[in-house]
């Protein structure tokens, strides 16, 4: 929680044993939004434990879908659940959520699979340098993409808060996918707008630097910080530890 909101509608999955890791921010009030953000998270699983279930039970082991396939397929799911969701109670229409998630599609080399639909972000920490995985399906984004803006006007705009694109949301919905090879000693996060707006890349890493020795306490020191600095919004962290 952060200290202005009454209620949060963030929703995540850590399944470790799948190679999957999720994480949405809910909108759209406070039933939708944490309604919105929970039957994503719980779609996703639902769809890669299927998966495994229908392939055997070797961990990790792949059909002839693609990996980057099966994520679209499943952040789609995830969509049509929420929209057939509102459809059944209309109390929820305009109810919507951001998603990222992340999922292992090989183990020899690491390789990741990263799909993102909203402004919830997935970060790589490497030798001490943060790396942006993801672009905000954002408003700002898209007019400072455009030359409209500038990167310092992005934080300050008054449209910041934006979305151009959110799953439950018509028209909005297309995931961005994409692939990361992995390394020895890499530390992936994944985050809510209520960390990203509330922390600089800096203060993002002076917490991760903590995180080989406790991936937890790492999440713990972001949430700390960002509701030290303001607590504008929820806060949701998931930071994976590759060794």
């Amino acid at each position: 929680m952060g200290l202005l909101r009454s209620s949060n509608q963030d929703a995540f999955v850590v399944d470790d044993d799948l190679g999957l890791w999720v994480v949405a921010d809910g909108m759209g009030g406070h039933a939708g939004g944490n309604i919105a953000s929970n039957l994503t998270v719980k779609t996703l699983i639902d769809h890669f434990r299927h998966a495994q279930d229908s392939e055997g039970s070797a961990l990790f082991k792949r059909d002839d879908v693609e990996p980057s396939v099966r994520l679209h397929q499943a952040i789609q799911a995830a969509d049509e659940a929420v929209r057939q969701r509102a459809l059944e109670e209309p109390a929820l229409d305009g109810m919507g959520t951001t998603v990222v998630a992340v999922v292992v599609s090989s183990l020899a080399p690491l390789q990741l699979v990263i799909g993102h639909v909203g402004d919830s972000r997935a970060y790589l920490y490497r030798d001490r340098e943060l790396r942006l995985l993801t672009r905000d399906h954002s408003l700002v984004e898209d007019l400072f993409s455009r030359g409209q803006i500038s990167r310092e006007q992005v934080s300050t705009h008054p449209q910041r808060h934006i979305l151009v694109r959110a799953l439950g949301i018509e028209g909005q919905t297309e995931p961005d996918i994409s692939d990361q090879a992995i390394q020895s000693a890499d530390i992936l996060l994944l985050c809510t707008d209520g960390i990203t707006n509330m922390l600089s890349d800096q203060q993002i890493i002076d917490q991760l630097t903590r995180a080989a020795d406790s991936p937890g306490e790492a999440c713990r020191g972001l949430i700390s910080e960002a509701n030290a600095r303001g607590g504008k919004d929820n806060s949701t962290a998931v930071v994976v530890c590759f060794s």
